[in-house]
């Protein structure tokens, strides 16, 4: 039922664009030589593509890890190959700094792939946005029921003024395969040695309780919170559960971080939240070194028994599993002044559409088959990856993994992703990185990085306008 439904969508929306003129730099949704020799037979009922003949759907990725989504990736492709005989799905998997350097030129040329991953934030998503070379996704949400795919306050990272100029509201331009979001994992021995339940830790006042218990219980030179901060985006991660504990709106952090007139970092909440790192800095909660380790090396740290938790991405999860074995443990950041989960994550970087693509409906096809396809939450789960979407079943089986994934699904029904901070500004992810490694060494004050936080949003803001 599930095959022919989609069969019947995909349908309807290439007779939707067909009657549009199709889209720009297209030929009105495949060649005309394909459609006038190619005849769809009764064999062909659950392949609206037959009609097409042969083709190659090129499809431009960043996830080019392995383990990780890569595998992911490449599996579903192969499952809509085999679903479509007549269409080659031609991968390029290139790595992030690469990806992001050339993928705005990739999508302008004549040879621009059909589907690509974007960015969220001004300068790749908006941009594409603005130079229309993605298309909108407004039929594919309520006629292949993407709609449904994710909260209102979780699409937002995908809404785009038409014209490029507003980020966080209008139409829908992306969607994305993974959650990623921050949390605490955290080594069941260590705890139980010192006799912490994690089940106790229910606010974020129990859990700084029990850091500052565990720093007066474990060995000086040993952090009781494991970071890598080398490349000065980790603590900005970890910040954010601070400041989601002393948050009361989380709508106005991603406000923020869309550029919303009137909003500000410079806030009560957020030098709260600065002032109480530093004091975990000044208390030894990180170590000493914890600026010279970067994010990779410090899970890897973690995984082998360094420290009692590691503040970081989900991403981490399949590392630390690797080393901790059955003492893995996850959790959410600890609701703190809202009573709601609320930290740093988004989804993955969104797939789009090309606008110059000749099959946006096969795009559409495949875009929905590795993001809700059947069986591609399990691909994902096998290799430690937490499918985005809110309808995902829980992994079988595998406690831990578990926890992971409902750490996603927490922040998500709470409305309690804050996004990553620096898309609020091209040159916010050097600025934060700077200013929290000043604050960290004591050279700044809360007060003095707050405001040189807004400064930078300030000054991208007022190009803006």
């Amino acid at each position: 039922m599930r095959k022919f439904m989609l069969a019947l969508l995909v349908a309807m929306l290439a007779a939707i664009i067909a009657a549009c003129g199709g889209t720009p730099g297209s030929d009105g949704g495949g060649s005309a030589e394909s459609a006038a020799t190619v005849e769809t037979s009764a064999a062909d009922a659950d392949n609206p593509f037959a009609k097409y003949g042969d083709i190659t759907l090129k499809v431009a990725s960043a996830d080019n890890q392995d383990p990780g989504p890569k595998p992911v990736i490449e599996e579903l492709a192969r499952q809509f190959e085999a679903k479509y005989p007549n269409v080659k799905v031609e991968i390029d998997f290139k790595g992030f700094s690469d990806y992001i350097k050339v993928i705005p030129l990739q999508m302008a040329s004549d040879d621009a792939p059909d589907v690509a991953e974007g960015n969220q934030g001004w300068q790749i998503d908006g941009a594409l946005v603005k130079s229309k070379l993605i298309l909108p996704l407004t039929d594919q949400l309520e006629m292949m029921g993407w709609k449904d795919w994710y909260t209102p306050d979780t699409f937002q990272q995908f809404e785009w003024a038409d014209d490029g100029s507003k980020f966080g509201e209008g139409t829908v331009y992306g969607v994305g395969q993974f959650g990623q979001s921050t949390g605490v994992f955290y080594n069941k021995a260590k705890l139980a040695e010192a006799g912490i339940d994690p089940a106790s830790l229910a606010t974020w006042d129990d859990f700084q309780a029990a850091v500052l218990k565990l720093r007066d219980s474990l060995p000086a030179d040993e952090p009781v919170v494991t970071i890598g901060n080398l490349d000065g985006y980790a603590i900005v991660h970890a910040w954010g559960m601070f400041q989601g504990a002393n948050s009361t709106n989380p709508q106005s952090i991603r406000d923020w971080v869309f550029q919303a007139d009137g909003a500000t970092f410079d806030n009560a909440e957020n030098i709260a939240a600065l002032k109480q790192l530093q004091d975990w800095v000044n208390a030894g909660v990180f170590g000493e070194d914890f600026n010279a380790v970067n994010e990779n090396d410090a899970a890897a740290a973690f995984a082998k028994g360094q420290g009692a938790f590691l503040m970081g991405g989900n991403w981490q999860a399949g590392v630390v599993k690797e080393g901790l074995g059955a003492d893995a443990g996850f959790m959410n950041g600890p609701p703190g002044v809202s009573g709601k989960h609320i930290a740093i994550g988004s989804t993955s970087l969104p797939w789009h559409i090309s606008s110059k693509s000749k099959y946006p409906d096969v795009a559409a096809a495949f875009i929905d088959h590795l993001i809700n396809g059947e069986g591609s939450a399990q691909l994902m789960y096998d290799q430690v990856q937490i499918p985005a979407v809110q309808s995902a079943p829980q992994p079988e089986g595998d406690e831990y993994l578990g926890q992971v994934a409902t750490g996603w699904q927490e922040l998500v029904k709470d409305g309690g992703l804050t996004l990553f901070l620096d898309w609020s500004s091209p040159s916010m992810y050097d600025t934060m990185g700077a200013e929290f490694q000043k604050l960290a060494a004591g050279k700044a004050t809360p007060e003095e990085v707050a405001k040189t936080i807004q400064a930078d949003w300030q000054k991208f803001h007022d190009t803006l306008k």
